[in-house]
């Protein structure tokens, strides 16, 4: 099934880009498709982890910015984005970075505002499980999880 892109690229006022909504969009909607070419290694600024190994380069998504209380899931199973909450038209469209990455290429400080800002991101292998239910995650980040703490290992060991 193919689905078309409800992104549009913006620059923000701090100098930044990111995407905003070309319509209102409700829960469950696919917001775009996520494609790019799949590669193995380490992650980037750009990337999305796919699987344990596996990253994407989606070139249409480059500039889809964090946020600790996002509107959207990368659902890398099914290779699209979705709204998790209704979006206005315009509205700026974010993602919970954790959700896909088990450890970031380049960890940054939190800027979404958000009352529950997580301060750093860093990647889920770096969260508290406590920390992570509140989230939608895929099959790969769960897994990590599922075998970390199964193993007792501490966050930041």
């Amino acid at each position: 099934m193919r689905h078309e892109s409800h992104v549009q690229e913006t620059s923000f006022h701090a100098g930044g880009k990111g995407y905003n909504a070309l319509r209102a969009l409700k829960v469950g909607e696919v917001v775009s498709p996520l494609t790019g070419r799949i590669r193995v290694g380490a992650p980037t600024v750009y990337s999305v982890q796919v699987s344990r190994d596996e990253h994407l380069d989606p070139e249409n998504l480059h500039f889809l910015n964090h946020s600790c209380v996002p509107n959207t899931f990368l659902d890398t199973e099914a290779s699209h984005v979705i709204a998790i909450r209704p979006i206005a038209e315009g509205e700026p469209l974010s993602f919970f970075y954790p959700s896909t990455e088990w450890e970031m290429g380049n960890p940054f400080p939190c800027a979404c505002g958000a009352t529950a800002c997580l301060g750093t991101i860093t990647g889920a292998s770096a969260l508290p499980a406590a920390v992570l239910e509140g989230y939608a995650l895929n099959a790969h980040i769960r897994e990590l999880l599922a075998e970390r703490d199964a193993t007792g290992a501490l966050v930041g060991d």
